[in-house]
């Protein structure tokens, strides 16, 4: 039986992944809980279980990391580092990882952890969840058949209901708030987040929603790797007005000051009703040549829920990553794909369909 930990358990992702990670590995599992509060800790497993464990970790002490992991199998992030901390332990104690973080710097300082993991023969998966994660994956399955890439569009319709937690919503906004930076041929801009806008189709019935384009970290490791040049993120609501007020605080400059100063002050604006429905979709769109024909490619992702969807995802990652030998820090398309991690989530709540295929005029493939 294998041992499994997750740091920052008590958390609202933190408390799905492990409900997720005992329903994907049928509770033949270990699972142990960390918490720098000893009270929180152990009221968080006792109410996952009595087979589930405690144990106290501070995320910003070495030896406390060191002493909490040096005996797992596979630890799971989801609390915010400043720096990777619990990946240095890891791969210095030959212990697989995977990390939720989304923000650019984070990964980036993990990744320089590359060498070493591969010399430890240990692997440090980086950014996984619904977006990204999900959306990587997918943008590598929609991208295979074609033999020249022009654009890719990604894009996340997110709902005012998302049971995202005080982190997940400042991590969405903070997102929002970063100039994004587009890349033509040998030149490159800067522009403003969240202002430009286009309509992306979010359901197979073609139906087309307004999103906005935004910075993603994603962006930039998919340039890298798939060599995807021309790659772009974008995002919206599922309630207009409130994409217009995110809008209005952006362009004002007071997005910014609040998140600079009181970021949890915007949590009062958002609130979660569990008997509402809080749906989310990704869209990736893909237009090049297939066959010698100028084509757009569209698939489309639904699910009930992005948090959830998140914690379903790290959860069948971390099945993969006990079961596969992996070296080094690594992205989760690098070591999947969008069929093999949905197999393992079976969750029917969660559909992937392509949308439609158009080459020339008109919509030549429907699935």
């Amino acid at each position: 039986m294998k041992k499994m930990m997750v740091v920052g358990a008590s958390g609202v992702l933190g408390t799905w992944i492990c409900l997720e990670v005992l329903r994907i590995f049928t509770h033949n599992v270990s699972l142990v809980v960390s918490d720098y509060k000893a009270d929180r800790g152990k009221n968080t497993a006792v109410s996952l279980g009595e087979q589930v464990q405690f144990r106290l970790l501070d995320i910003t002490h070495k030896e406390s990391i060191e002493q909490a992991v040096c005996d797992i199998d596979l630890v799971i992030v989801s609390a915010k580092q400043q720096q990777p901390l619990i990946q240095h332990a890891c791969i210095k104690h030959q212990v697989r990882c995977i990390d939720v973080t989304v923000f650019y710097d984070f990964v980036c300082e993990t990744r320089s952890l590359h060498y070493d993991a591969v010399n430890n023969e240990i692997g440090s998966i980086v950014m996984s969840g619904f977006f990204p994660g999900l959306s990587g994956l997918i943008v590598k399955k929609a991208v295979s058949p074609f033999s020249e890439i022009t654009e890719v569009n990604v894009g996340l319709l997110q709902s005012t209901n998302a049971k995202a937690g005080v982190s997940g919503i400042i991590d969405m906004l903070r997102m929002i708030s970063q100039d994004v930076r587009r890349h033509d041929g040998q030149q490159s801009a800067t522009i403003s987040g969240f202002k430009i806008k286009r309509n992306m189709m979010f359901s197979s019935s073609l139906r087309n929603r307004k999103v906005r384009l935004i910075e993603h970290a994603e962006r930039a490791f998919l340039r890298e790797i798939l060599q995807v040049e021309q790659i772009h993120y974008w995002t919206a609501w599922n309630n207009n007005m409130f994409n217009i007020f995110v809008g209005l605080l952006k362009r004002s400059g007071i997005l910014a000051r609040i998140l600079k100063f009181d970021a949890n002050v915007l949590v009062k604006y958002v609130k979660h009703n569990p008997v509402q429905p809080e749906e989310a979709s990704l869209s990736i769109e893909v237009k090049g040549v297939i066959g010698n024909q100028q084509c757009v490619k569209t698939f489309v992702l639904s699910t009930f829920s992005d948090y959830h969807t998140t914690a379903m995802f790290t959860a069948a990652l971390a099945k993969i990553a006990i079961n596969k030998e992996i070296s080094g820090v690594v992205f989760p398309f690098e070591i999947t794909d969008i069929d093999e991690i949905l197999s393992i989530m079976d969750c029917p709540r969660i559909t992937l369909t392509e949308a439609g295929i158009s080459c020339g005029t008109g919509i030549i493939k429907k699935e």
